[in-house]
Order: C-alpha cells, then structure tokens, then sequence
C-alpha cells in the first residue's frame, strides 16, 4: 500500500433503515439502466463495481448502495445503506442498514459537501470510456488510490476549480472509476449516459 495510507474504516451499524418508496423506485431505475450498460456490475474475480447515492434535500446523511451490491441485477431496500457521519482524515464513515455501505462513501461525501446543490452522485467504472475521458474532464492524479482520504480531498480540490455546468470527474488513480452528479439523480444518470453514448459512437 502507498506510504501513509489510512485503512477505510467503517463503523457500522447493522439494522434495517427506512428509505422513502418514492426515493427507492428512483434509485432503482437509474440503476438499472446504469446495469443493463455494464457501468455497475461484477468483474470475473467476483469483485462488485460502481454505486450510486442519493441525498434527500435537507438531510445531512445520504443513502448508497451497500459493499458488494454490484453482482445484483435489482436490488431491495436491504442492500442500501445510510451514511450517518464521516472524516476524511481518519478515512471513516459511520453507517447504518442491513448492509455495509460502500467504500466509495468518501468519495460521494466529499462532493455533497463540496456541492451543496448536489442531490446525488453516481460512480461507475468503464474501461475505454474512463481511457478517453482522461485529462480531457477534471481529472484527479494518477497518484492517488481510492479509498484514501487524498482521494477525497482531490475530489473535493477539484470541484472547487470547476466550471458550473462540469459534473464528471475521472478518478486518475482508480482505474475505471468516473464520478457523476447532479441535483437528482436522474440529472446524474443521464449526464454519464449522454457522456458514454457520445463516446461509444465515436
């Protein structure tokens, strides 16, 4: 591991959480299409990838889908997960649900709390497509691995420096990952999908 790396820790809380059915419905259509493109899903190895989040306006915690969750063509309210509380420094989120949230949690904190607008953030990973984005969209250093609290702190360094209408960042130092947002989640989804089919019909 890199020099200085801090352990993701996560202090969970296991018991079932309430997520809204309308906030339920809607994590679960952009999931799907997000699943049916390939950009949320299980490599060979069994090692799930991508996640989404949703944070309800006015609320300080979000919810994501839950470590491990990717292989899942459609998911339940128990593979959710409410992110209660997090530091960056000490790389350590506090959760509660049925499942562990997932790692990328920092990662989605640090845009909510760069954003403030921001309603949702989706993370997937796409090889070809993170391959031409590169350099070419706000772009974090190859030098730093996800899950580490630099990772958040680029994230959040980034969206400072950009313009209003930029809601993609390329994970330099995470090969695949591509972060999205937006102020709901549909505006989230539809920004990476517009990216990936522009790309793809190159």
């Amino acid at each position: 591991m890199t020099e200085g790396y801090i352990k993701f820790n996560c202090i969970w809380e296991q018991k079932e959480i309430q997520i809204d059915q309308n906030i339920f419905e809607q994590l679960e259509n952009v999931r799907t299409k997000l699943y049916e493109l390939g950009l949320i899903g299980m490599y060979p190895d069994g090692i799930g990838f991508g996640n989404i989040s949703v944070k309800p306006e006015k609320s300080k915690s979000f919810i994501i889908t839950g470590s491990a969750t990717g292989q899942f063509e459609k998911l339940k309210p128990s593979h959710y997960a409410q992110v209660t509380g997090y530091n960056f420094a000490q790389n350590t989120i506090l959760c509660t649900g049925q499942t562990k949230a997932s790692a990328e949690s920092l990662s989605h904190a640090a845009v909510y709390e760069s954003v403030p607008d921001a309603g949702a953030v989706v993370h997937v990973h796409c090889l070809w497509l993170w391959e031409k984005l590169m350099n070419n969209y706000p772009t974090t250093s190859g030098e730093i691995e996800y899950g580490t609290p630099e990772m958040a702190e680029a994230i959040q360094h980034l969206v400072y420096r950009m313009k209003k209408d930029e809601k993609v960042i390329v994970m330099g130092g995470h090969r695949e990952g591509i972060l999205a947002f937006g102020s709901n989640l549909s505006e989230a989804t539809d920004e990476i999908i517009k990216i990936y089919k522009h790309y793809q019909n190159e």
